[in-house]
């Protein structure tokens, strides 16, 4: 075995890197000018639970972005391809240590590790069709949802140090977008006898990609019973009431995810989201 060979400071080599890539890309966190002695532990507590929540979903992106990144190895993917997810990787580290530094900041560290039953997701199916399909659902719909819920968070949070937080991941998350709907609109181009066979199924897949990600939002009525956003008067530590996530869900769904997988050839969108509405009432 390897010796563990420190560098100057006692660091190792591997906390060196990963502190590089922990730390924001634009900005800084004043992790020392917190003081949570100035918060009641019941709030503490309660976004202690929400941190802990959020580093076991980014964890989970990091496991599934490593597979995709793999995956289109497999397939021979342009090099910029995997560059381009060399760099969300290192981004679900990053956003997996703010959220446990976040834990840490709050007197009440965590250790979460992540389900392995909820990693394989896509039995069954060819490389090429993974690939697609989980573009569509990470990124297309979970992303892009994600991405809306931050900016939406951001705006709803008063504590400075989670607000330095929820910025940092904020600016990621747009990014992740934005690149899953540019690798979408090109995995779905016609590529060989196959495309229409599974971009058929991927359609199939559709009502029920829309379900789980309502499901993860807390949405269980329709768009009228989320219209409304009671007031709080408690600090914010970056989260969101019901209400807020379910709005966010409609809204990214509506404006973003619906007109985006109409617009690469996926017309069955507008009837999936229909369906779910309906079950919605």
């Amino acid at each position: 075995m390897y010796a563990l060979k420190r560098l100057s400071g006692g660091k190792l080599a591997l906390t060196r890197e990963h502190e590089a890539i922990a730390r924001p890309r634009h900005g800084s966190i004043a992790w020392s000018d917190f003081d949570p002695s100035q918060y009641q532990r019941d709030d503490l507590d309660r976004a202690a639970d929400l941190w802990r929540t959020r580093a076991v979903q980014e964890l989970h992106s990091l496991a599934l972005f490593t597979e995709i990144c793999g995956k289109l190895q497999v397939l021979g993917a342009p090099l910029d391809w995997s560059g381009a997810f060399a760099r969300m990787i290192g981004d679900e580290v990053r956003h997996t240590d703010l959220c446990l530094a976040m834990c840490e900041a709050l007197g009440r560290p965590a250790a979460p590790q992540i389900e392995a039953s909820g990693l394989q997701l896509l039995n069954g199916v060819s490389s090429r069709a993974a690939v697609r399909q989980m573009i569509v659902a990470a990124f297309c719909i979970g992303e892009t949802i994600s991405g809306r819920m931050f900016r939406r968070a951001l705006k709803a949070t008063t504590v400075p140090l989670a607000r330095q937080v929820v910025a940092a991941i904020v600016a990621d998350e747009t990014f992740h977008a934005e690149l899953g709907w540019e690798l979408g609109a090109l995995l779905m181009r016609a590529d060989g006898a196959e495309h229409d066979a599974e971009r058929a199924r991927l359609a199939e897949a559709l009502p029920a990609l829309f379900s789980h990600y309502a499901m993860l939002c807390g949405v269980t009525r329709g768009i009228g019973a989320s219209a409304e956003q009671p007031i709080d008067t408690r600090p914010n530590f970056g989260t969101l009431s019901p209400h807020g996530y379910a709005r966010a869900f409609f809204d990214g769904m509506s404006e973003d995810v619906v007109p985006g997988l109409v617009a690469i050839g996926l017309p069955e969108a507008e009837d999936a989201y229909a369906r779910l509405l309906h079950s919605l009432g």
